[in-house]
């Protein structure tokens, strides 16, 4: 009686422990993702963790009580993006309710598929985490735009993205773009491509290398894998909202991490950064012609930080390196504004052209250097933070760079002649792209 009692009530606590846990909580909510998203990031916008057992009892009614009217159902269970509602029309399933019947008790809540809006169990309120993230592995990212990760806070908090982590194959890095919505955006103030974002022009492969910022951890070779990641401190006050897209074609192998933290405090070189401010990514991509100016960065009032810059050139030869950076704070500060650099290669904590070979630092990196590209034109990247040395504005904000420069011919002394000066070299009409990072902030 009472050992035989006893022995069952082990067993049944055994059994309990070797069973996947499913929360039956009475808070749990159902929703539909939009098309193409997981069930992670459709949970994720509600503050919620997805819970991977979504429980049908069989039937297409939680399909109903959320408004979707089935045209025809295919009830049996066969993918791991179901039970879900084929949205798109050019889907052969359209309007069709599918995999509802059978469901894995341990299902996934990462997966999606490009057509279809996924019936998903959102548990567990997560907007109060201290710390939040994902990871997705063996994906495939598409030529659509897709969100992988979304996250909300809750009333009074803050927080800070801090770790982003990608591999995927060459071919696919060189023309992917990842973007970052804070607080609701419906344009992202954060758009990037990986090696831009890491100082590193014209999908130069070369690896490992890192700094505590960013770095490249793999694929030397050009047919190796590439894994990019950033520690960029990224802060939000609502909700992120982190999407990936290839410009080309679809790619398999693709991997990605994302981390973030609740009511961590941002320094950068000693300057705090307040809780409500933005980290904004400004881009340029432009045919400058010999002399031309670029503003690299441009922020027309308030205060701020200049926090990174990349800057990546095509051109006819290395005489555009004789161009200087000039700092403007007022933004609308005269010529020649603060003196940043003598030259080009001066910026980037080089000099004589680069004439040591590339390197990769924690205040300056020279990551790419081809002399014979085609059209008779050579290429060259490079990187610099703004950490050690900060350059805080109050009243708005320019970072200038020029294709080339002038001296005065009776100083020789370069950068303070804006026009009529003696050229320096033989600039020729360069193609120019750069990428900014910049704090700003009410």
């Amino acid at each position: 009686g009472v050992e035989h009692l006893h022995n069952t009530l082990k067993m049944l606590l055994v059994l309990s422990l070797l069973l996947p846990a499913v929360s039956v909580l009475a808070d749990d909510i159902y929703v539909l993702s939009e098309q193409g998203e997981s069930c992670a990031t459709a949970c994720g916008l509600e503050g919620r963790k997805c819970n991977p057992h979504v429980d049908t009892d069989n039937t297409d009614a939680l399909f109903e009580k959320l408004g979707i009217s089935c045209k025809t159902s295919r009830g049996k269970w066969w993918a791991p993006d179901q039970p879900s509602y084929c949205s798109d029309p050019s889907d052969e399933n359209y309007g069709q309710c599918v995999g509802y019947e059978d469901v894995p008790v341990n299902g996934s809540c990462q997966a999606m598929y490009w057509s279809v809006r996924r019936l998903c169990r959102c548990g567990d309120d997560v907007s109060k985490m201290p710390f939040f993230g994902t990871g997705y592995s063996a994906g495939v990212i598409t030529t659509n735009e897709t969100t992988r990760f979304a996250h909300v806070l809750a009333d009074g908090m803050t927080g800070v993205m801090t770790h982003f982590w990608m591999t995927l194959p060459p071919h696919a890095a060189a023309t992917t773009i990842v973007r970052y919505y804070i607080d609701n955006e419906t344009e992202a103030s954060i758009e990037f491509n990986p090696y831009l974002a890491v100082g590193v022009g014209f999908s130069d492969g070369q690896a490992p290398w890192g700094t505590k910022w960013m770095g490249i951890g793999s694929g030397n070779a050009d047919n190796q894998g590439k894994a990019f990641n950033l520690n960029f401190q990224i802060p939000f006050t609502k909700s992120i909202r982190v999407t990936y897209q290839n410009n080309v074609k679809d790619s398999s192998a693709f991997y990605t991490i994302l981390r973030g933290v609740a009511n961590k405090k941002i320094s950068i070189g000693g300057i705090d950064v307040p809780s409500n401010a933005r980290l904004i990514l400004q881009k340029q991509e432009l045919t400058m012609a010999p002399l031309d100016f670029l503003d690299i960065a441009h922020v027309n009032s308030g205060p701020g930080l200049m926090f990174m810059s990349t800057l990546a050139v095509r051109s006819g030869n290395l005489n555009f390196l004789e161009g200087c950076f000039h700092a403007y704070t007022p933004v609308s500060m005269a010529w020649p504004g603060i003196l940043l650099s003598t030259g080009t290669e001066d910026y980037y904590d080089s000099a004589w052209y680069f004439n040591a070979g590339e390197f990769h630092l924690p205040v300056s990196g020279f990551t790419h250097l081809n002399k014979q590209d085609t059209n008779n034109t050579l290429t060259w990247s490079a990187y610099r933070f703004h950490e050690q040395d900060p350059l805080p504005f109050t009243d708005g904000f320019r970072l200038q760079w020029r294709n080339g420069d002038m001296d005065n011919p009776i100083t020789g002394n370069k950068c303070y002649t804006q026009a009529g000066g003696r050229v320096v070299g033989s600039p020729t009409s360069s193609n120019v792209t750069s990428y900014a990072w910049v704090y700003v902030w009410n």
